[in-house]
């Protein structure tokens, strides 16, 4: 029997594997960093016509993002702070993706212990 236990902790790890909270959170950064630096280099190389502001709706984001906007240098403080932000969002869900795994994992298996209790 403890073998059998052993092989259903397997497949229960297996099935629910964890995700590495540093890895997620430096890839988002760095996805999140990219895109709002690249995004803005390419409303800055398309341009704009004449008399307009090139991505009115980009520059939007100074908002909420202090020191951004849609400049080459703008591009830059974007890219940091996409990364800070991108990386929070990427911590964020590791941390409860592995709770809930965490969590679901504990309730199969005292649901099974239960079950094997009831029927000795």
């Amino acid at each position: 029997m403890p073998k059998m236990m052993h092989s259903d902790k397997a497949v229960l790890m297996a099935a629910f594997a964890r995700i590495d909270v540093v890895a997620l959170a430096v890839a988002m950064g760095i996805l999140c960093a990219a895109g709002l630096f690249l995004l803005t280099g390419i409303l800055l190389i398309r341009g704009a016509p004449p008399d307009t502001h090139i991505g009115p709706h980009l520059g939007l984001l100074s908002i909420y993002l202090p020191g951004y906007s849609v400049s080459w240098s703008g591009s830059l403080v974007g890219a940091v702070y996409g990364g800070l932000i991108g990386g929070v969002i990427g911590f964020v869900w590791a941390v409860l993706w592995n709770l809930t795994h965490y969590l679901y994992i504990i309730l199969v298996a005292a649901r099974a212990h239960w079950w094997r209790l009831m029927a000795d």
